[in-house]
């Protein structure tokens, strides 16, 4: 069996290294592109399990690994920032017990000061041996798309676990910008830890990206993919800001698809100016299909309108950009500065730089082992979650009660 398994392991060797999140339907279709055969799933499972711990380690010697491999991250990265918080200290072994561990990346921190002055916080779980939970805090750049900011990795979210990482995020990435929103989902001990209620957004959903398949790795696995990953949005949206810069946009993308969207809708609207000193009107829009016949309240020089999408994403909207002309403004000067090309292409302007092999990294610190209170059993197929969950968590659990339900179907 054991012979089986690594044989099947050493199919899996290249893909994994290439990719370690790969999946169990991709491990199934390589062995039967290879073989011809069908391999069952917990087959199927052991083998990728055992390419991982070739490729990534085990967990307990990658959590071993982890401190040198953030030395050698901020020694090629300077000014990236690595935080710890131990539980305790085993004098019989020499080892810190892993509690929490915060990084950012110095690039990251850097592009943050040309965003929107909004940070989405959220949490995610993570399938490994130990219980781990993920934090993770994300901006918006000026074409819409995350910018990660930071990552910790805590045994729990707890309230003590997101005041230390809130703590951090405001010290090494906010660092004193007045005027930042914090926006989080509904988990109570962030609402503690922050002590004010903010809208909730979805915003840190799409941080997933940098994220998917890594959720069940070895913990020094899952930094080196947002490493590679954060790297990745680095090296193409720099591209693409270049790209802009050379078509002449002044705004990006995003910015020139909402502004003209909405300059079209404003065609049809009607307004009545009621204040000329505060150049305030009401806006009709027009009535199609069922829809229209709304009036909305624009005031210019408090630049707001109450349909909130001027508020919301810094775009004077279609009702906003019908007073303009009625008053004779320009709506464009009026687009928030963090969508000019200029600013997208600072965000990304500060390079990563490669780490050197691990033969050139120096010696860790401390060393670093598990907490062994807080092990989970493995076995094949999903492990059980007990954290609250948010969009993140949905369209997993959404494919597991889908399989469920097919289940339970065949066997009726």
């Amino acid at each position: 069996m054991h012979d089986k398994l690594t044989d099947v392991a050493s199919l899996l060797l290249e893909q994994v290294k290439q990719n370690p999140s790969y999946g169990i339907k991709y491990v199934i279709q390589t062995v039967k592109d290879h073989t011809g055969y069908d391999i069952p799933y917990q087959k199927a499972w052991y083998s990728l399990k055992m390419a991982r711990e070739i490729v990534c380690g085990t967990w307990e010697s990658s959590v071993q690994k982890l401190p040198k491999y953030m030395g050698a991250l901020k020694k090629y990265n300077p000014r990236t920032i690595v935080e710890w918080e131990h539980k305790t200290f085993q004098p019989s072994t020499g080892a810190h017990v892993i509690g929490y561990v915060f990084w950012a990346f110095a690039p990251c921190i850097e592009g943050f000061q040309f965003c929107r002055n909004v940070i989405s916080v959220d949490g995610t779980h993570l399938y490994t041996k130990y219980r781990h939970k993920m934090l993770i805090a994300a901006a918006m750049d000026g074409n819409q798309q995350v910018l990660p900011l930071a990552f910790a990795i805590v045994d729990d979210e707890s309230t003590s676990s997101w005041k230390w990482f809130l703590t951090l995020l405001s010290r090494h990435v906010i660092r004193g910008r007045r005027g930042v929103c914090l926006i989080f989902d509904r988990h109570p001990d962030i609402i503690k830890a922050v002590r004010e209620g903010i809208l909730t957004t979805n915003m840190s959903e799409c941080i997933n990206g940098v994220l998917k398949g890594a959720r069940r790795l070895p913990l020094t696995a899952i930094v080196e993919i947002t490493l590679v990953r954060t790297v990745n949005y680095f090296v193409m949206r720099e591209r693409r800001s270049h790209e802009m810069v050379a078509n002449g946009q002044l705004w990006t993308d995003f910015a020139y698809k909402m502004f003209n969207q909405w300059h079209q809708k404003s065609i049809d609207h009607t307004v009545t100016k009621y204040n000329h000193r505060q150049q305030s009107a009401s806006v009709v829009t027009k009535r199609q299909l069922g829809f229209g016949l709304n009036t909305h309240v624009v005031k210019i020089t408090n630049r707001e309108c109450s349909c909130g999408k001027w508020t919301q994403f810094g775009i004077p909207c279609s009702h906003a950009q019908k007073v303009c002309a009625a008053y004779n403004i320009n709506a464009a000067s009026m687009v928030k500065n963090y969508y000019d090309v200029q600013a997208y292409k600072n965000t990304y302007s500060k390079a990563f730089q490669p780490l050197y092999p691990e033969d050139y990294w120096d010696a860790p610190e401390f060393r670093l082992v598990h907490d062994t209170t807080i092990r989970i059993s493995t076995r094949p197929g999903r492990n059980q979650t007990s954290r609250i969950h948010n969009e993140m968590d949905w369209r997993q659990t959404r494919e597991r009660q889908q399989a469920q339900q097919r289940e339970n179907s065949s066997r009726q």
